[in-house]
């Protein structure tokens, strides 16, 4: 899944500038690739019962990620938006829920 995995040190992410200064703040979503395979946390309850702001996370998401490509030197931001929506359709169940992993609560550190 990604050529990072083949480091013996764990790559971790920082935590985005502008958290630590916020009056309020929560973590949503980690994800990491495992032996290969993804691997995903996330505070299922941050948004109750409006699951569509998980559809504007994501798609927030989605952007960034094409941003990031196109600062990696990848070529014309509406055909990485396509990809990224390409790659999110194709593994998104249309007419099913797939359940892959386990819920857990919020850990306080």
């Amino acid at each position: 899944m990604s050529d990072l995995q083949d480091s013996d040190v764990l790559l971790e992410l920082d935590i985005p500038e502008e958290v630590p200064e916020a009056e309020q703040a929560v973590e949503l979503i980690r994800a990491w690739v495992a032996d290969g395979a993804l691997v995903v946390t996330l505070n299922g309850e941050a948004f109750g019962p409006r699951l569509e702001e998980w559809g504007r996370l994501l798609a927030q998401i989605g952007h960034h990620v094409a941003r990031s490509a196109s600062a990696n030197g990848e070529s014309g931001e509406q055909r990485l938006i396509a990809a990224v929506r390409k790659g999110f359709d194709e593994a998104f169940p249309k007419n099913e829920l797939a359940a892959f992993g386990k819920s857990r609560k919020r850990v306080t550190h």
